[in-house]
């Protein structure tokens, strides 16, 4: 029996015999594709023979006439050629073909990296506790070096197996970072979600957790950061933003940031403004209130005049699902539409109040279009889809003699 031979499939496919200094870096695209793909599905399916039949139709099912079967018989003695060529003993017997049926390496133990991976996750996977569970846990996360096969993970015999294995290294990280968290290794915590949202920006539990690991690992700070980057990506991605539980841990950092003695410098900081417009102010129904009662003390002192703004969504009966998005979707308009600083906040499940200090009503009809033109532009969502309603703040000041009056509805 030959030397083993150690294949890797978690990032980079890879095959180094036992005795080899380096592995050998093996490329699933360019002119040699159809050759490594073929050394890869036979180690993939290891355990059985291969038809010949199954081969061509994988490798050559675009092919029309000539002669398929001798094609591959041509393509194997290649591979073995190759095998050779890297250094690999007796290559012949790497790639056997049989009474039609052909078969990876039946004389030499074969271990795949991903195949341990499996082993050792769902190993951790059935434990209780984090000292049962950890050690199996972190060998495994070491393993995935990136996606199964990630070269050919959009081919129809590979996708599912790529999804398969991604989808186990998810489970197992999302277990493992509540594991490390429990015990109070929250730097190895912090370490993993970083190396998860390398492969997916988008898992936004991870981008929690991370959140929460850098706030107990004294780095408010870098939490923040990494919060306005994910409201970024999300917001030019998908036109929504972070849950509850990242405007959780967000409220988190700022208290261990902000909520302690801090010196002049970092005072400074926090009450620093920006000449950059950085968009309107969405905030929640209680700030909302107080920032309008301070807009009316300032309209009795100088008599001036700024406007409520009532968004609302057509029609009621919509789904609560459906309805979550659109309402994400105008947030992210109301944002980039208003003025920088112009507050607003939700209302109930399908409804924005907005406040425009020193608005006409001309004026708010204006805002009310550009609302309606962004929506168009980056959503194609049509005027009818919204309605309008315009309070003059000043007649609010009148509202306990019932006398404040509302402006027409727009469609």
């Amino acid at each position: 029996m030959g030397n083993a031979i150690h294949v890797t499939m978690l990032g980079k496919f890879t095959l180094r015999e036992e005795g080899m200094a380096q592995p050998c870096p093996l490329s699933l695209t360019g002119r040699s594709r159809r050759l490594w793909i073929l050394v890869a599905y036979l180690i993939l399916h290891r355990d059985r023979g291969i038809p010949a039949q199954e081969l061509i139709d994988l490798l050559w099912s675009d092919a029309s006439g000539g002669n398929p079967m001798s094609t591959l018989q041509n393509n194997a003695s290649r591979a073995r050629s190759a095998l050779a060529e890297l250094g690999f003993s007796d290559a012949k017997r790497l790639i056997v073909c049989e009474d039609g049926f052909y078969r990876w390496a039946p004389d030499r133990e074969t271990e795949v990296d991903s195949d341990t991976f499996e082993s050792l996750a769902r190993h951790a996977l059935l434990q209780k506790t984090p000292q049962e569970g950890l050690p199996s846990a972190l060998e495994a996360e070491r393993l995935y070096a990136g996606d199964f096969l990630s070269e050919s993970a959009m081919e129809l015999w590979c996708g599912s197996i790529n999804t398969y294995y991604r989808s186990l290294y998810i489970r197992l990280c999302r277990t493992t970072v509540s594991w490390l968290m429990e015990v109070g290794r929250t730097v190895d915590a912090e370490q993993l979600c970083s190396r998860v949202l390398q492969l997916d920006s988008a898992a936004e539990e991870f981008s929690v957790y991370l959140m929460r690991a850098l706030t107990l690992n004294k780095n408010p700070k870098k939490a923040l950061e990494h919060y306005e980057h994910i409201r970024q990506m999300y917001r030019e991605s998908f036109g929504v933003v972070p849950g509850p539980e990242m405007e959780a841990e967000k409220t988190e950092a700022l208290r261990a940031l902000y909520g302690q003695d801090v010196g002049v410098q970092e005072l400074g900081a926090f009450l620093s403004v920006s000449d950059e417009e950085t968009g309107a102010f969405y905030c929640d129904n209680n700030v909302f209130r107080e920032i309008v009662k301070l807009q009316l003390r300032e309209l009795r002192r100088n008599h001036g005049q700024s406007q409520i703004l009532l968004v609302r969504l057509k029609p009621d009966s919509l789904p609560l699902e459906r309805q979550a998005v659109l309402m994400k979707q105008l947030e992210t308009t109301l944002t980039a539409a208003l003025r920088a600083g112009d507050p607003f906040t939700r209302m109930g499940t399908n409804r924005y109040m907005i406040l425009l200090p020193g608005a006409s009503r001309e004026n708010a009809e204006m805002v009310s279009q550009r609302i309606l033109k962004r929506l168009r532009r980056d959503f194609l969502r049509p005027a009818q889809d919204y309605s309008f309603r315009i309070t003059d703040l000043e007649r609010l000041k009148r509202m306990d003699a019932g006398t404040a009056e509302e402006g027409p509805t727009q469609g």
